[in-house]
């Protein structure tokens, strides 16, 4: 058995990481800095060279995240092959820094030709191990991710007249095109292309400069948290997915784009697969879910989740729903979205409502009047009726 070891370093390895795994006393980022420790070893030890080590590493990475994973719920969203690597890659780069551990492996091969660089990569690894302990940027499982969807399952919404003019009342004011981009997220060339001829046709200058300040202010805007240009679906994917580093403005705005396709389209699969009742719904279901999990802000006061706005509750769910919640008090919270609730005035609020969808009813007396009261609590501790 030991010759069999000594003559096979990849099995070796492979049942040292299995074994690394099944310890149950290591939290999983202790776990990856163990299997960082152990092949940078071997590449200083030049046990295996550059290129083994990074394959080393892509295939512990991908057992711990995609095959030995705890996370029951991804192996039913995501089947994807290419997603589950994606996936993969993302968590290595975003929350465990896996772009220290390779640059301090390539100074390491590039040590043979500058020394010096065999002092910096090791400096560059401890950092990198330093900052996958920290954990900064910290997103959910699939499992805790989909929780939300399994307390009101698509099968039991009521999708009403009531339910339609929530919707419409959110979509006009977060995100017009909802109903009619066939995607998730504002990557699209359709969208791109309008706010580019739109910046062309509204400025002077050359075309080649507009457009490259264009693309510099759209960059800068879609990683700004008052802009953002996050869609309903990536409002919605970052609320449920990430559990600790919201001011990592690029990784954020990363995970919104690759999650939102990976996670949206493995649910809508399941539910086909699955063969579930009011699937043809799935887009409207997304927005009652919104209701129900995004935060959104009266004033100085924010609220984990839009419904608190009416009835307040902490870790319970609200006794009111969607359905309860008076349409002014609806567009009322969803001007809060972007921070814009105490904005509305008599001066601002028709041009505010001119943008909502005709068939909704709201009385813009009443709105100002809710405006007005909302942050001294008149009913009985709620904020909004």
């Amino acid at each position: 058995m030991e010759s069999f070891f000594n003559e096979n370093l990849v099995l070796l390895f492979f049942f040292s990481v299995i074994a690394i795994y099944n310890y149950s006393d290591l939290k999983e980022y202790q776990k990856i800095c163990i299997i960082y420790i152990a092949v940078y070893s071997m590449v200083v030890l030049n046990k295996i060279d550059f290129f083994t080590s990074l394959l080393f590493l892509f295939i512990s990475l991908f057992c711990f995240f995609e095959i030995f994973s705890k996370d029951s719920q991804k192996y039913k969203i995501l089947l994807n092959p290419i997603y589950k690597i994606i996936d993969c890659l993302y968590l290595s780069f975003a929350q465990y820094a896996f772009l220290f551990i390779v640059i301090s492996l390539v100074l390491f091969e590039l040590s043979n030709i500058v020394y010096i660089f065999k002092f910096i990569s090791i400096l560059i690894f401890i950092w990198g191990v330093t900052v996958t302990l920290q954990q900064k940027f910290v997103i959910n499982s699939f499992t805790d991710m989909y929780r939300i969807f399994s307390e009101y399952p698509i099968n039991r919404v009521k999708f009403n007249k009531k339910l339609d003019a929530a919707c419409q009342i959110l979509i006009s004011v977060e995100d017009r095109k909802y109903f009619e981009r066939k995607g998730y997220t504002f990557l699209s060339y359709d969208y791109i292309s309008n706010v580019l001829k739109e910046r062309i046709l509204s400025t002077d200058g050359g075309k080649i400069h507009i457009i490259f300040e264009s693309g510099r202010n759209f960059f800068k805007n879609a990683i700004d948290e008052k802009r953002g240009y996050s869609t309903i679906p990536m409002q919605l994917m970052r609320s449920i997915g990430i559990k600790r580093g919201y001011n990592c403005k690029i990784r954020r705005k990363l995970f919104e784009l690759i999650y939102c396709k990976i996670f949206f389209n493995g649910i809508e699969k399941m539910f086909k697969e699955d063969k579930v009742a009011r699937r043809d719904k799935v887009k409207e279901y997304y927005l009652y879910i919104y209701f129900h999990k995004v935060n959104t802000f009266l004033g100085n006061a924010s609220f984990s989740k839009f419904l608190n706005a009416f009835d307040m509750q902490y870790n319970e769910k609200n006794k009111k729903d969607i359905y309860d919640c008076s349409n002014e008090g609806i567009f009322i919270a969803c001007m809060g979205l972007s921070k814009r609730a105490k904005k509305i005035n008599g001066n601002n609020i028709d041009v505010y409502l001119s943008n909502i969808d005709r068939n909704v009813d709201i009385n813009r007396n009443e709105v100002l009047k809710m405006v007005s009261e909302m942050m001294s609590k008149p009913y009985k501790g709620n904020y909004l009726k």
